[in-house]
């Protein structure tokens, strides 16, 4: 038996419950740009409230200050005119230099931006708008995620904004330096119902920030498809991804199943929680993580998936 990325996508495939979050993000790209520019505005006036506080720190904010310092100096119409071309992806220097941000550095930018207009130091909704009926939909929509959720179609709904934001993706640098943990890993970690070594070591690698202890665990040839996304494929690119958006995780897994195959490889998916700094130790995202070993115990491929649900973490059923 010979896996491919694409037979290896649907291993555990009843994981894949329906999301509301894609849904949620596509009722956010239907909205015209002005609209867009207003539910963000909004979804961050709900902050604290409806809306879990996306508490991205300082760190991030060092990227984006020269930006925003910039903005700060500009007129009302022409701090309206940036975030319309933001929200456009208009070739223009400030779109471009945004499109270069990492995807936490983006929603940092768009958290701070929120927190200057609310200090009126920022245009904030002009005078006078009206909520559209669409504005309306998505941010009742978003009020009814969960608190991991919520923050993902925050993340998702700016991750494109800027002009060149996907080759950006695709070439990620390390321009961001990582940054010291402000509280201990956790420890050993010990997962009901698994006891290999390769998944248990992946976790503590990333529980430590030790990104060439988790790409040694890959083959040459390995993937790793983060929630929402195309899988990435190869060290080098593995690894850019997660000096990305890895840095600082907390992963506190639960349970776990595991399966061999015929021909030796095997198949685990664990389910569990993760914490992410920037958005503070009380949000946690519910996550299955769905592994293809290959017969030496390599990974050859593992998918994040985020759950529907908190009641998605006790489905360990393996069709």
């Amino acid at each position: 038996m010979t896996f491919t990325i694409e037979s290896a996508q649907s291993i555990f495939s009843s994981t894949q419950v329906p999301s509301p979050i894609p849904a949620t993000l596509a009722l956010f790209e239907q909205l015209s740009v002005d609209d867009k520019l207003a539910l963000l505005w909004y979804a961050y006036t709900e902050m604290g409230r409806s809306i879990t506080p996306a508490a991205v720190g300082v760190a991030r904010l060092q990227f984006a200050e020269g930006l925003l310092n910039q903005i700060k100096q500009m007129s009302t119409d022409d701090q309206f005119q940036v975030m319309r071309e933001l929200a456009n992806r208009a070739d223009t220097p400030i779109s471009r230099s945004y499109g270069v941000f990492s995807v936490n550095t983006k929603l940092a930018f768009w958290y701070e931006l929120g927190e200057l207009m609310k200090q009126g130091i920022v245009a904030p909704v002009p005078a006078g708008y009206q909520m559209s009926r669409g504005v309306s939909i998505v941010l009742e929509a978003i009020k009814q995620l969960d608190p991991g959720q919520q923050i993902t179609v925050l993340r998702n709904a700016v991750v494109d904004m800027g002009f060149g934001s996907d080759v950006a993706k695709s070439v990620q640098t390390d321009a961001e330096p990582l940054f010291p943990r402000t509280s201990p890993a956790p420890a050993k970690i010990a997962v009901e119902g698994i006891t290999d070594s390769t998944i248990l070591s992946y976790l503590e690698a990333l529980n430590k920030d030790d990104f060439d202890a988790a790409i040694a665990l890959f083959t040459p040839d390995g993937a790793l498809q983060p929630p929402f996304q195309k899988p990435i494929v190869g060290y080098e690119a593995i690894k850019r991804y997660m000096r990305a958006e890895a840095q600082g995780l907390n992963i506190m897994p639960q349970q776990g199943i595991s399966e061999s195959l015929p021909n030796g490889s095997k198949q685990v998916k664990v389910t569990g929680i993760v914490q992410t700094p920037w958005f503070g130790v009380n949000v946690g995202m519910n996550i299955a993580w769905r592994f293809l070993l290959n017969p030496e115990g390599k990974i050859v491929f593992v998918a994040i998936d985020m759950l529907a649900s908190p009641q998605e973490l006790l489905n360990l059923r393996p069709v």
